[in-house]
């Protein structure tokens, strides 16, 4: 789907990647919007619904996954995902006449892509109320500490963005979707 800069560091003649909508960190501005939100509402659309797998062992029947005890705050994420994923289940039925077709130059993935990155860098209101509150686990194998892709502050760090508005801005998985959230004009909505 994308690559990232970094990603040079693993280019060789044995090892080729090639990132759809950005490819080792081209075009800079939709590499940022990935960096700055993207990749963590991605994770959230293609989050697998029946709980994080923190390793597998083998049995007389193969080999299985061993899932990690889901614990509130998980299962709500999960049902949240649950709840996106029919709406990209919906999407490709709806294409789905334009693939049997062979229109693939309709299926664009740029084009496709443009109401993402829409989303990543100017969430409307609705979007905000929807997606801010969702949370991102940082540690591989454990969701126990989640943090919140974009967190609401207090109506005084609003009004008077200081310190903690910085401290809370820089922790922000969703950046854009923090300083929205976080504006002076608080009571204003996007469309």
């Amino acid at each position: 789907l994308a690559t990232f800069a970094g990603a040079n560091d693993n280019r060789s003649i044995y090892n080729k990647m090639f990132g759809y909508l950005t490819n080792y960190g081209h075009p800079h501005d939709k590499c940022d919007l990935f960096l700055s939100g993207g990749v963590e509402i991605m994770e959230f659309a293609m989050a697998d619904n029946t709980g994080s797998t923190i390793g597998y062992k083998k049995t007389d029947n193969g080999i299985i996954p061993v899932r990690e005890d889901s614990s509130g705050s998980e299962i709500e994420y999960l049902k949240k995902a649950a709840r996106l994923q029919s709406g990209i289940i919906s999407f490709f039925e709806y294409v789905k006449p334009l693939i049997q077709k062979g229109n693939y130059a309709a299926l664009s993935s740029v084009v496709l892509s443009e109401p993402f990155f829409e989303l990543i860098a100017r969430p409307s209101s609705a979007q905000l109320d929807a997606l801010s509150s969702l949370t991102h686990s940082e540690s591989a194998g454990s969701n126990a500490e989640r943090i919140v892709l974009a967190k609401k502050l207090p109506l005084k760090d609003k009004l008077f963005p200081g310190e903690n508005y910085i401290k809370e801005l820089n922790a922000s998985y969703w950046k854009e979707g923090f300083k929205r959230l976080n504006r002076k004009k608080f009571w204003a909505k996007y469309n």
